[in-house]
């Protein structure tokens, strides 16, 4: 019996050991576990910050790129506002030079009949003086009627190119203001 005493009492002691070990061990794998956890949680916080940087730097280069497509915008307005006017004063002056060649036509016209009605009326007939008066006077007319029509189409030609220019210059406004918009 006291080997049988013996061997249960050993195998209690010969087991607590091996539960100890067991548990040191288990010990020794949580600390370490804790420890790859804490360093792992290290490296969670660095790529957070490093994202949130990551995230500062785009927003800050995306504030460049606007402020630099919007200074774009502006330049392309300010260019096509320039045209514009070029484009508004050029016919507006070739309008002005049309306009005085037709009134020094007309002048020269006038002088000439003014001319053949005074030798007319120094030595012809009235009848003569009338019937070429009238003559004078209707071609007269006609060619004013005819020089007028003329200067009314390049008037009505210069306004539609005119309405042309702004709407595209409304169309390029209406353009920015989208792209702004994006």
């Amino acid at each position: 019996m006291s080997k049988k005493g013996r061997s249960k009492g050993d195998k209690p002691e010969a087991e607590t050991d091996s539960v100890q070990m067991a548990n040191e061990e288990l010990r020794a794998k949580l600390t370490n576990i804790q420890i790859e956890f804490q360093q792992e949680k290290s490296k969670v916080g660095k790529l957070r910050e490093r994202l949130q940087e990551a995230k500062l730097e785009r927003e800050q280069e995306q504030r460049r790129h606007t402020a630099y497509i919007s200074e774009l915008k502006a330049k392309l307005h300010e260019e096509k506002t320039k045209e514009l006017q070029a484009l508004r004063e050029a016919l507006i002056r070739q309008h002005e030079q049309e306009a005085a060649r037709t009134a020094k036509i007309k002048e020269g016209e006038l002088q000439r009949l003014q001319a053949t009605l005074n030798v007319l009326r120094d030595g012809a007939a009235d009848k003569v003086k009338t019937a070429l008066l009238a003559d004078a006077r209707e071609e007269a007319r006609r060619t004013f009627d005819g020089e007028r029509q003329r200067l009314q189409q390049e008037i009505l030609e210069l306004k539609a190119a005119r309405k042309q220019a702004e709407e595209a210059l409304s169309n390029c406004m209406q353009a920015d203001k989208a792209k702004a918009a994006d």
